[in-house]
């Protein structure tokens, strides 16, 4: 995971150079022009921390959210009108979707399905839970309001964000250990939805909800992705 995020970060940084002008000018004014467009951006950097959670989760079974956490980190571009009031953001990320559930899932080697098992109320369990890692792409529309005497404005940005999965596991753990299984079966490989946030200065509140199920169709049970989190923005 470190090496993914590693490459991630030199990925965005190579996608932030190349957004600059193609001109040629020379490296130090190359360097400064690139400078100078960080300094400028105002949500370049986007880093969320979320609650995560399935709609469409049967009823015998309970998700915990305040335990499912969640993160997502942006590297984002963006082309705002002169007035800096309206524009668009586009970039590139990383996603980690924590879901825990008292489920385990189960995959039926002959019917090539998966299938979810609530575990016994006896077992005195610390942690279950279902993670997806994607690379992003994201596309925002973005609002904001001209800045006070305190250099902050209130901004509204709504788009899309699509990802790749690029690695899955569960994880379980009690008083006797944790178990930890990778590949899951039956997964969506694509995953794309909305995603919102409103806030004011560097701090904002975000949602995203996809539009894509956790499973595929007829493979597992149909889960919906939502997430609810807190947004910092640099």
């Amino acid at each position: 995971m470190k090496k993914l995020l590693s490459i991630l970060l030199l990925s965005g940084i190579s996608f932030l150079s190349n957004a600059q002008e193609t001109q040629p000018q020379p490296q130090s004014s190359a360097a400064a022009s690139a400078l100078s467009t960080i300094a400028s951006a105002d949500d370049l950097f986007i880093l969320t921390l979320s609650s995560d959670n399935w709609s469409g989760l049967p009823s015998e079974f309970k998700a915990k959210p305040f335990r499912s956490r969640g993160l997502s980190f942006l590297i984002m571009k963006e082309k705002m009108t002169e007035s800096g009031h309206f524009g668009i953001g586009y970039g590139l990320g990383f996603s980690s979707q924590n879901v825990h559930t008292d489920a385990t899932i189960f995959y039926n080697d002959s019917s090539n399905t998966s299938q979810l098992y609530k575990l016994p109320d006896s077992l005195d369990v610390n942690l279950n839970k279902l993670s997806l890692n994607f690379i992003d792409a994201a596309f925002e529309v973005r609002l904001r309001t001209t800045e006070n005497s305190h250099e902050r404005r209130f901004k509204v940005s709504v788009g899309m964000k699509a990802g790749y999965l690029v690695q899955s596991h569960t994880k379980y753990e009690d008083k006797n250990g944790k178990v930890k299984t990778y590949d899951i079966k039956n997964l969506n490989s694509f995953q794309y939805g909305l995603t919102g946030r409103i806030g004011y200065g560097g701090i904002s509140a975000s949602v995203y909800y996809s539009l894509v199920d956790v499973f595929k169709k007829d493979k597992g049970p149909s889960l919906t992705p939502y997430s609810v989190g807190v947004t910092f923005t640099f």
